[in-house]
């Protein structure tokens, strides 16, 4: 329990994390050293057997800010990610993987750039990728500079241009995140890759021309290998079953998203149109999932 001295954060950021002893101090590290420093700092640890628990500890002993928190046993992804979010206090949000890094002004500029625009709901940088040694690898822009005026036209330059979803480790807008199935219930993959189709709904996403995020990709990342359907699964749900009518699942979770998001009839009846339109163009593997449900 809070005491009563307790004053609430400009952001929350939380960190999902499992079996991280390799990165995380480095992790937890480029959070502490942001320049913006009114944050809580949320570690949510998914049952890890390794060192993660006492590096976290340690420091949480050390650091007021940041609140530990250790599920007995591994939740799934899916799960530790909401966690997060339903435990946070601040009007603004942010996940940071235990093992990527930040640029020290990342939270600064986000929040500069969500402050000067009501109508936008995330901000983020460019990303740089890194290897499993820190070492940079090239830099990548996901192009998802998203300021159309229509929840429609957000959403069909969306499909047009999502890939690898870094900007999902930019900084959100609390109560947009509302509106959506956050990273689901572990029953489809792609969790991170919904929920940004479902945020772009709710207002615009700022892409600030400049490398704020530092993406560290290893064999033991979940983005290692995306077809890897069993991976995948063990991943966001922690094994606890088969991805099912993955196709069908994700159109639903669209269509979930349009009708809580906060838009017009009008809008609306658009929306449904291009999610009609994105079926048409998936129908062949909509079909052979009623044939056989399983990925």
């Amino acid at each position: 329990m809070r005491n009563t001295e307790y004053t609430m954060p400009t952001i929350t950021v939380g960190m999902p994390v499992y079996n991280g002893e390799r990165y995380a101090e480095e992790s937890i590290r480029s959070v502490l050293a942001q320049t913006f420093e009114d944050f809580e700092f949320l570690i949510s640890d998914n049952g890890s057997t390794d060192r993660t628990a006492d590096i976290c500890r340690d420091y949480a002993a050390k650091d007021k800010r940041i609140i530990y928190i250790h599920n007995a046993a591994n939740i799934g992804a899916s799960a530790n990610y909401n966690l997060l979010y339903e435990r946070a206090t601040a009007p603004y949000f942010r996940w940071s993987n235990a093992d990527d890094l930040l640029a020290p002004t990342l939270h600064e500029k986000c929040l500069t750039a969500l402050e000067a625009s009501p109508g936008a709901v995330l901000a983020a940088g460019t990303t740089v990728l890194i290897d499993a040694n820190g070492e940079e690898t090239g830099e990548w822009d996901d192009n998802l500079h998203l300021i159309q005026a229509t929840p429609s036209a957000r959403l069909r330059a969306f499909f047009e241009r999502v890939n690898l979803t870094n900007v999902i480790y930019g900084l959100m807008r609390r109560e947009a995140l509302d509106h959506t199935d956050l990273m689901g219930n572990g029953t489809v993959p792609a969790a991170d890759t919904i929920l940004m189709g479902q945020l772009v709904l709710s207002g615009q996403f700022i892409q600030i021309p400049e490398p704020l995020f530092y993406r560290r990709m290893h064999q033991e990342s979940s983005s290692a290998n995306r077809d890897d359907t069993k991976q995948q699964e063990a991943f966001w749900s922690a094994g606890a079953g088969a991805f099912s009518r993955p196709g069908w699942r994700t159109l639903a979770a669209y269509l979930r998203g349009i009708s809580n998001a906060p838009v017009d009839a009008r809008e609306a009846l658009s929306l449904y149109a291009l999610m009609l339109r994105q079926a048409w163009m998936t129908k062949r593997r909509l079909c052979a999932e009623l044939i056989r449900p399983k990925c």
